[in-house]
């Protein structure tokens, strides 16, 4: 995707001097009034006029469409009366402009050229006006419309999402198919290991020798565990071996010697008196620059040829005021583990929580959604890339304009939140070897990515693979064996929650069979999806069977983003192959820098009777493969027939959708504590809330307008014990129709407990 830096922008004041704005063709523009945009978030309308002051959370965008191809002029009508610090972004269809806004008289209405666009045809496109992200303005943009000035007459139209399927309606959904697990997957046993007088909260995990895990806490301890003496204990015996450490955030374990990124420091530990505690830290370096953000960390400790790799974050706490960065945050660094030089190797990230070795001996990034990351990213690295994210300058040095796509896209609230730790499956996980595995700090569970690699590129697809722990895995380990150990951890105030919810799990692969899709493959004329297990005779033949949708993703300087050209494709024809482990879906016009997602139905069954574990995939395109067509088959005439439908639709289950994809996580509806305040029975209680941390507690009633602040603004008001910026402004992800769905659904739920 190309992003370009444009500022020769030339502003035509609303005066009897200036020359008007000329449109090519008669019926060759487009009006796109403030009233027909997505959603304003925390803005207000007066009149025709949206008042924007603040960014975060808006979603002042508006779906568009051609029916031929054409170029298009965008001006925007606004006044403002006096200048900002930094500039507005124009997206549009994913292609950016950049700005400066210009003062204007008093009370004045003024006209500016934003840029040019291609325009798709036949695609709904979403153009994006997008503010500054964290800054809030004492002088509001007053914008009154975009215009659109095309050369077709006719050719342009506004879409009205509400009413129109944008995005298209999802069938019901169940734990597997269209909703989050529940269980855990069929194939793994696992037992935690707790010693209940501790919360270990797990920030790193690495194997010592064939019997020994050391562990780091976000405390800053370090724990050895001896996993041959703790299989028969009820409780396993933590050994303290390090302590005093900063908010350490990988483990790793090279020969003899123990690695750990700390707060903004790469370390060696030493035992230099052999007594089996680790006295003598060493600085590896520490060379880039650092602030006392809060959410600057280094993420990970891999270590291959002869280099210590990790991720650095972005802060968060001075880019809510005015979106400064510390420079050179965002990056992939190697230091060399004798001289400890440092080498910045690529930049562009936000919060690479996941670093990890893939097939190939390759390095793994998952990195978390936010501003300019509209979900959340699976990573195979590349030396020199920039993977996208920006602040105000002085910008990353390899801010290079051309941002490097992930290998797969991870939706929020669908298959990711925090995705965290990757690992690469071995030998020993049967038909899953060389696929990754990866945990969830927010989502939970475990889920699976399979990659592939089309014309030199990584590309590929994510499955649902288990859910049902009790800790939200952040760091995983493999022993030689295969048998894994995962760390849980949270963050926040509940301590009882995070007691809860950190600690190890041991997991092991029993090699059950379980029928579930197991691989997807692109052609350049569709889907190739493999299963664990040969398909029941006639099963798969039916293009009915398989719910496919596709959708592109828009960065922009607002946390997370709108799915754009999200529409529903069409199956021409499903080829069930003979040994019946693989169906080719036929899909006409596949698009490039997209996500296809397949559902499949429940009343699929294997050969040996077994029903399907799970039934959703999310397939990314960054390459369609010229020369790799699927084969197309005549069905037998033992093709599945029935006359009840694969799938259902429900109308007025939009609040619970929202809910399930964007709330769960955080917020039960029976009362279990999670990681935000439950909403069971909350309507009209009363909260104790604060305006700020720090500020004294008042108790409101929480009505309809305060869950609609919450989603809007979740700083606004914070619930007394919890922190700011635990949850995401929802409006930059949900159309006003969504917001008002999920409150409504919010208020149907009673208190069980």
């Amino acid at each position: 995707m190309m992003t370009h830096f444009w500022r020769g922008l030339v502003v035509f004041v609303a005066s009897a001097m200036m020359a008007p704005i000329v449109v090519a063709e008669p019926g060759a523009s487009l009006d796109l009034p403030v009233g027909a945009i997505v959603s304003p978030g925390p803005n207000t309308y007066k009149g025709d006029v949206l008042e924007i002051v603040k960014g975060r959370g808006a979603t002042i965008a508006w779906y568009i469409e051609a029916k031929v191809e054409d170029r298009v002029r965008v001006v925007a009508e606004y006044s403002c009366e006096a200048p900002l610090n930094q500039d507005y972004q124009l997206s549009f269809d994913g292609e950016n402009q950049f700005w400066k806004v210009v003062p204007t008289a008093l009370e004045s209405s003024s006209r500016i050229e934003l840029g040019t666009f291609d325009m798709r045809k036949g695609l709904p496109i979403l153009v994006q006006l997008v503010p500054p992200a964290g800054t809030k303005y004492p002088h509001p943009v007053k914008l009154k419309r975009l215009i659109l000035e095309g050369s077709v007459a006719g050719n342009l139209r506004l879409i009205d999402h509400a009413t129109e399927n944008l995005p298209p309606p999802a069938p019901v959904g169940s734990p597997g198919f269209g909703a989050k697990l529940t269980k855990t997957h069929p194939a793994l046993d696992f037992r935690d290991l707790r010693d209940e007088s501790l919360t270990l909260t797990i920030s790193g995990l690495a194997l010592k020798g064939e019997n020994e895990l050391l562990l780091t806490t976000w405390e800053g301890d370090l724990f050895s565990l001896d996993l041959s003496a703790s299989v028969d204990r009820e409780a396993p015996r933590f050994q303290k071996i390090a302590q005093g450490l900063s908010e350490p955030m990988g483990l790793v374990i090279d020969g003899d010697r123990i690695f750990v990124t700390e707060k903004n420091q790469a370390t060696e530990l030493l035992d230099r008196d052999g007594d089996g505690a680790y006295e003598t830290y060493r600085c590896l370096s520490q060379d880039w620059p650092a602030t006392m953000d809060y959410h600057e960390y280094l993420f990970g400790a891999v270590v291959r040829d002869g280099g210590l790799y990790f991720c650095s974050s972005v802060g968060m706490a001075r880019r809510g005021i005015d979106n400064y960065q510390a420079p050179l945050r965002g990056s992939v660094i190697r230091v060399d583990l004798e001289s400890g030089e440092t080498e910045i190797l690529a930049g562009g990230l936000r919060t690479p929580d996941g670093v990890g070795k893939g097939p190939g001996e390759s390095l793994l990034i998952l990195d978390n959604q936010g501003e300019w990351l509209p979900a959340n990213k699976l990573i195979v690295f590349q030396k020199e890339s920039f993977y996208g994210f920006r602040s105000i300058p002085p910008r990353h040095p390899m801010d290079l304009g051309e941002e490097m796509p992930p290998a797969i896209w991870l939706p929020q609230g669908e298959i990711a939140a925090s995705p965290t730790q990757p690992v690469t499956l071995p030998a020993s996980w049967g038909p899953y070897q060389g696929h990754i595995l990866f945990g969830d700090a927010t989502y939970g569970g475990l889920q699976r990515a399979f990659v592939e690699e089309v014309e030199g590129i990584s590309q590929g697809a994510v499955f649902r693979f288990s859910q049902g722990f009790r800790h939200l895995f952040h760091r995983l380990a493999l022993t030689p064996e295969g048998e894994l150990y995962a760390g849980g951890i949270a963050r926040g105030k509940d301590q009882e929650f995070i007691h809860r919810v950190s600690g190890l799990t041991h997991l092991r692969f029993t090699g059950e069979m379980v029928f579930e899709p197991l691989a997807a493959r692109i052609k350049s004329n569709g889907l190739e999806l493999e299963f664990t297990e040969p398909l029941a005779t006639g099963t798969g033949w039916s293009p009915g069977a398989y719910y496919v949708t596709r959708w592109g993703y828009q960065p922009t300087q607002t946390y997370g983003g709108q799915k754009i050209r999200h529409r529903r494709a069409e199956v021409l024809s499903a080829s069930v192959s003979p040994d019946r482990r693989r169906v080719f879906l036929e899909i006409p016009d596949l698009v490039e820098n997209e996500v296809v997602k397949v559902r499949l139905p429940h009343s699929f069954v294997s050969e040996a009777g077994h029903p399907l574990w799970s039934g959703d995939l999310w397939y990314t395109i960054n390459r369609l493969p010229a020369q790799s067509e699927g084969d197309v088959l005549d069905p037998p005439e033992t093709n599945q027939t029935t006359a009840i439908p694969f799938f259902t639709f429900e109308k007025g289950n939009l609040g619970e959708t929202v809910y399930r994809t964007y709330c769960a996580a955080c917020h039960s509806s029976d009362a279990t504590p999670l990681a935000g305040p439950t909403f069971a029975g909350i309507g009209a209680s009363k909260r104790q809330v604060r305006s700020a941390p720090g500020a004294a507690p008042k108790t409101i009633e929480a009505t309809r307008d305060y869950l609609r602040q919450s989603i809007l603004d979740p700083n606004a008001l914070l619930v007394d014990g919890y922190d700011p910026n635990l949850m995401p402004p929802l409006a930059g992800l949900l159309s006003t129709e969504e917001v008002e769905a999920v409150i409504d659904y919010i208020l149907t739920l009673k208190k069980t407990l």
